[in-house]
């Protein structure tokens, strides 16, 4: 059983953190010119973000669909929560194939170190939300 309730919880916290990475002025430097755009999907429950760097916007649901990632991300919902965390080992979930990435990875993988600092604001959201359960 996922940690999140449905969908509607994943778009608030996951979706909402990848709204703060895309005005964060360290993604927007290193994505300048690569048009990356990612397509992440993720279940239990079942969510669908577009995250477009270049357009610093995330789309979600039926309004990701339809859009041409360069770069597709799938994942748990709970994977997603532990990675927000700063307790999900990217490259070791990829290998164990609890992360499956698509497309221009090497592009996408320069981000990850970029994350680090959104893990505490990560946490501050739930917590602030009243969500500890959600802490990992």
């Amino acid at each position: 059983m996922s940690v999140f309730k449905d969908a509607e919880e994943v778009y608030a916290f996951i979706g909402g953190m990848f709204e703060k990475a895309v005005q964060e002025p360290s993604f927007i430097e290193a994505t300048k010119n690569t048009g990356l755009v990612v397509l992440v999907t993720q279940t239990d429950p079942d969510a669908t973000m577009l995250v477009d760097f270049p357009g610093q916007k995330v789309l979600v649901g039926d309004a990701a669909a339809n859009a041409t990632p360069t770069v597709q991300l799938r994942m748990s919902s709970d994977n997603s929560n532990k990675f927000w965390q700063g307790h999900l080992n990217f490259t070791l979930a990829m290998a164990q194939r609890k992360v499956k990435l698509d497309g221009k990875r090497s592009v996408a993988l320069k981000l990850l170190p970029l994350t680090q600092p959104l893990f505490d604001t990560y946490k501050q959201v739930l917590r602030d939300a009243g969500r500890d359960d959600l802490l990992v």
